[in-house]
């Protein structure tokens, strides 16, 4: 079972960074609204707090609160005014799709198949549940789409990197 220590700082960055950007990332990609980002955030936040309690003692390591606190740091950095025009939630799926692989690039170098598999599993999970978290363009809980296409998009390009595992509890 590989620990911090048996990666390098950029790596545990990535490993680190990347829950927390496909959080966000799915969150911006739809058009929530107020009570739908509420919802969404509110799902995350349940979400870390059961990924606290996996069997997995790697993802329990990501989500312990100093890590999640640093993460919160690089992705402020990351949202501050950059000097190219891109939108922040491109920035933000952008980003979010760099850290998995480099994250997996990560384990798969420290032949931790079993954790990488987890972890994809892990960060699939983690998306659907904030991708179905709240209705997009609906009109006092009337019509409106469980998943929405911006949302959608995002999905695929994430599973283009994780494959499309069975949705587990946070593994």
């Amino acid at each position: 079972m590989p620990t911090r220590s048996d990666f390098t700082t950029a790596q545990w960055r990535a490993l680190r960074n990347a829950p927390q950007l496909v959080a966000l990332a799915t969150a911006a990609a739809g058009n929530s609204g107020l009570l739908g980002s509420l919802a969404e955030g509110l799902t995350a936040a349940s979400a870390f707090a059961q990924a606290t309690r996996a069997s997995n003692h790697l993802i329990t390591a990501l989500f312990a609160r100093e890590e999640i606190r640093a993460a919160h740091e690089d992705i402020q950095a990351l949202l501050r005014p950059a000097t190219d025009r891109t939108p922040a939630d491109h920035r933000l799926q952008d980003a979010a799709i760099e850290a998995t692989r480099a994250a997996l690039d990560a384990l798969l170098d420290r032949n931790a198949t079993a954790d990488a598999d987890d972890f994809r599993k892990m960060l699939a999970w983690l998306a659907e549940k904030i991708a179905n978290a709240s209705k997009e363009g609906d009109f006092l809980g009337f019509g409106g789409e469980r998943v929405s296409e911006g949302e959608r998009k995002f999905l695929s390009r994430l599973y283009g990197v994780v494959g499309r595992p069975d949705a587990g509890a946070g593994s």
